[in-house]
């Protein structure tokens, strides 16, 4: 597995790279670093949502004992490559900023991190306390798909905020960005769902958080598309390159 997510790794950068050299566009190159950085909280999601990882999977480090797998880091790109395909295509009038394409690319990004949830959790790569099982038979790993859907939702807001920083504004804006915007929606909207979680609460309280954190999420979604909505409409045509 290790060396298999260091050969993605090392493709992905190779092919941000090249765009970023030819558009002169460093998004492509900040975001993927960006998405690496946000896994330094994992630890902390894991105590919160009773989630573990495989422990043969070598640790990048460890804090309340619990480990962050090197794999797991390096992999940390995939939370912003749709949100780059979408800068990507912005940057070419492929896609129209506004609230219902931003909805829309929101159930997008949940369904890709559904898809990541599923192959990991299957894989063996992680799993959860009590399998995961939610009030109404719903999957935590619908939720965890939403969230970082949100997650990835609010990173795309930023790489068209910032289209057209210079440098340094790059990266103290885009850097930090999915570290904090994870640690809202996990620390914050999530809080009404591992709030029962950690205090293993009866089935109907366990129910009201985990409708509580999805109207939560429902409710940032709704906020970062409304937001996407008053952007322009297209990209401008690439002529060139970023202020420096």
């Amino acid at each position: 597995m290790e060396l298999g997510i260091l050969l993605f790794t090392i493709g992905a950068f190779g092919v941000a790279g090249v765009l970023a050299w030819r558009d002169r566009q460093p998004h492509y190159l900040i975001a993927l670093v960006s998405g690496q950085v946000a896994t330094l909280l994992s630890p902390l999601w894991q105590r919160l949502y009773g989630f573990s990882y495989d422990p043969s999977l070598s640790p990048f480090f460890s804090a309340l004992d619990r480990p962050l797998p090197t794999a797991i880091f390096l992999a940390g790109w995939t939370l912003m490559l749709l949100p780059l395909a979408i800068f990507f295509l912005y940057q070419r009038r492929w896609w129209i900023s506004g609230y219902f394409t931003g909805a829309l690319t929101f159930v997008l990004f949940t369904l890709y991190h559904i898809l990541i949830e599923t192959i990991g959790v299957r894989a063996g790569w992680w799993q959860y306390a009590d399998g995961g099982a939610l009030p109404f038979d719903i999957s935590i790993s619908v939720i965890a798909g939403l969230m970082n859907g949100l997650v990835s939702l609010g990173g795309l807001a930023v790489l068209l905020i910032t289209r057209h920083y210079a440098w340094p504004m790059l990266l103290a804006v885009i850097l930090p960005a999915p570290l904090l915007t994870s640690a809202l929606v996990h620390g914050l909207l999530g809080a009404p769902l591992y709030t029962v979680l950690l205090l293993r609460a009866q089935s109907w309280a366990a129910a009201i958080g985990m409708i509580g954190t999805l109207g939560l999420i429902l409710w940032g979604a709704h906020i970062i598309a409304s937001e996407l909505g008053r952007r322009p409409v297209g990209g401008a045509p690439i002529t060139g390159r970023t202020t420096l």
